[in-house]
């Protein structure tokens, strides 16, 4: 029994630390991202309105400026050498969870050797094991940030990022964790960092 509690608090404080983001990121391998030194935001996509808020959009706005700004790109009121264009999606999921117990042998009746010569009869034996499985459902929201960089130029899109994950309810937590969820998506990004 003690097993079985210990096994079921290890599920409760893992399952929490796996809630991470899923990124997908990809870029034209024939453009030099060196070649280009300034940026611009395309005009706000007004659908976006309908998925975040002030906040958040101000949040995810001044990181993704971070970003950019943290590879050597200057940000641009208009005509960037880039043009930084970002959508919010929201998805309302469902996901599912399967607890399952198991326990050992029992005793029970089971056939074996009979008494005083007889050829059969009927004693105590070991059973077999059984198992209960508890599925529980739980509700919860998926954001997807689509962030797409185009050349001015020609208008070609040459790098996307895709983060997407559980939106965090809490405000507080919420506000700490996405300008790190939109680095993780920027972390492939053909310029790196600088270490200044």
């Amino acid at each position: 029994m003690k097993k079985l509690i210990l096994y079921t608090l290890l599920i409760v404080f893992i399952l929490p630390a796996c809630s991470s983001l899923d990124v997908t990121n990809n870029y034209d391998k024939s453009v030099d991202f060196k070649n280009f030194s300034t940026y611009s935001l395309f005009p706000w996509d007004t659908h976006n309105d309908k998925a975040i808020n002030d906040y958040d959009k101000y949040t995810i706005i001044s990181s993704i400026k971070d970003e950019m700004e943290s590879r050597g790109y200057a940000y641009v009121e208009n005509n960037g050498d880039l043009i930084v264009s970002l959508f919010v999606v929201l998805q309302n999921k469902t996901s599912y969870q399967a607890y399952t117990t198991h326990y050992g042998g029992y005793a029970g009746y089971g056939g074996g050797w009979g008494y005083y010569g007889s050829p059969w009869a009927y004693g105590y034996g070991w059973g077999p094991g059984y198992s209960s499985t508890t599925v529980q459902s739980t509700n919860y929201k998926q954001g997807t940030l689509i962030i797409d960089i185009f050349q001015l130029d020609n208008k070609k899109l040459i790098w996307q990022g895709i983060g997407s994950g559980e939106v965090i309810e809490d405000l507080e937590e919420r506000d700490r964790k996405l300008p790190k969820r939109i680095s993780q998506v920027f972390r492939k990004f053909p310029i790196p960092k600088s270490k200044n």
